[in-house]
């Protein structure tokens, strides 16, 4: 498995260089703070330097890391200036200001920082306790709106519980004298790891409804997505990921309200993606879910009519692709099971406004909108070229057919 061999090899990173460049959103957050004076301008411009910093880093300093890394890696480099240059400017802060006050502007660096050390740390307990922090950072941020407090904190407590649940699976699959056997020790400890990394990735929760924190959460929600490739090497957990991801969907479809889950809806994709072995498919969906937010993102500040429903509509290709590469190593009643979450997840999408829909972000949404469909098409090309070309694809555990 692409992540699994660099998360059990020794020592705490990879890349050393590496690990100290990947610092930067913090280093970011300290400058702002020393300034006393955060000007969404000034962020912006250091979002981007950091953007550049990161793809050199990636360039010269990435030896003893995976390709799938390099690739997280380089995607949520990108979340900062996104989120800057879409959301528009704010009002700055003047005068003395203290550290809560300039949390809009230092929050998507901070976020960014703790995905980056849980992409970049080989201990999956490190890794989950840097996505942890994240998701507090979120949920304090998120629960200021009295009337968000409630759901904000009730997603922190769940991913929490995750936290601990996936941190005493870990320590349990080391054995214990409780247990009749290691084996068992392992089991046990593997079913726990796998509920808590579930909880992580938020399966079953609600999503902000702040289009800019759901840009962030993507990042936090995949962390634990690509530590299940840790336990996809058990068929056990194969079975058990595979459950877990069509019931999430489901779960997802049925007690759906309002706008379309998206990022809840490809966070149970990537759990089948998980389970099945193929990490491109996760890596597309990664990829898919970025752009897809920030699309979102950039919608809701044109104020367009008939566009609410652009994001989905432009990223079903990749996910039609992906289940086309899953769907063959899925049992009958699994894939059956998906194409009725599929067929769930299609209602009330309205596709026959998607035409006018990309012509008005076009015309209106000015150079970035236009690069953010560009690169959404560009990535499903590269999703049919993975499809096409089936030796690029990172070959499959054996399936879950069972022979």
């Amino acid at each position: 498995m692409m992540l699994a061999a660099a998360s059990f090899s020794s020592g705490l990173f990879a890349s050393p260089v590496l690990f100290g460049l990947m610092c930067w959103p913090f280093l970011v957050v300290w400058v702002l703070w020393a300034s006393r004076r955060p000007e969404p301008d000034q962020a912006s411009f250091m979002a981007r330097l950091g953007l550049g910093l990161s793809g050199l880093a990636l360039l010269g300093c990435s030896s003893g890391m995976t390709w799938g890394q390099e690739v997280c890696l380089a995607m949520e480099a990108c979340v900062p200036a996104l989120l800057f240059v879409l959301r528009g400017r704010t009002e700055p802060i003047t005068g003395t200001a203290s550290f809560r006050e300039g949390m809009s502007v230092y929050l998507p660096f901070l976020v960014t920082g703790c995905v980056f050390m849980g992409l970049l740390l080989r201990p999956p307990l490190a890794a989950l306790f840097f996505d942890g922090a994240g998701t507090v950072l979120l949920a304090w941020w998120d629960g200021r709106a009295t009337r968000r407090a409630m759901p904000a904190w009730e997603v922190a407590r769940l991913r929490l519980s995750g936290l601990i649940l996936a941190g005493l699976g870990f320590a349990v699959m080391q054995g214990g004298g409780v247990f009749s056997s290691s084996e068992s020790a392992a089991q046990v400890g593997q079913v726990l790891a796998l509920t808590g990394l579930c909880m992580m990735a938020g399966l079953g929760s609600a999503v902000s409804s702040r289009a800019e924190l759901v840009l962030l959460d993507a990042g936090l929600r995949f962390v634990p997505l690509f530590l299940m490739a840790l336990l996809a090497v058990i068929p056990f957990m194969r079975h058990l990921m595979v459950v877990a991801g069509l019931l999430a969907l489901a779960g997802t479809f049925l007690g759906r309200q309002g706008s379309f889950p998206l990022l809840s809806w490809m966070t149970g994709l990537g759990v089948l993606a998980a389970g099945t072995g193929q990490m491109p498919c996760l890596l597309l969906l990664y990829g898919g879910a970025l752009l897809a937010t920030a699309l979102r993102l950039g919608c809701d500040g044109l104020l367009l009519g008939g566009v609410a429903a652009l994001p989905v509509q432009m990223v079903l290709p990749v996910i039609m692709i992906v289940l086309a590469v899953m769907a063959p190593l899925l049992g009958w009643p699994a894939l059956l099971g998906l194409l009725a979450c599929v067929m769930l997840g299609f209602r009330h999408l309205e596709l026959e406004t998607m035409p006018q829909g990309v012509l008005a972000v076009w015309q209106r949404g000015g150079w970035v909108m236009r690069g953010l469909l560009l690169l959404l098409v560009l990535l499903v090309l590269l999703a049919v070229a993975l499809l096409v070309w089936g030796g690029m694809l990172v070959p499959p555990l054996p399936d879950l057919k069972g022979h």
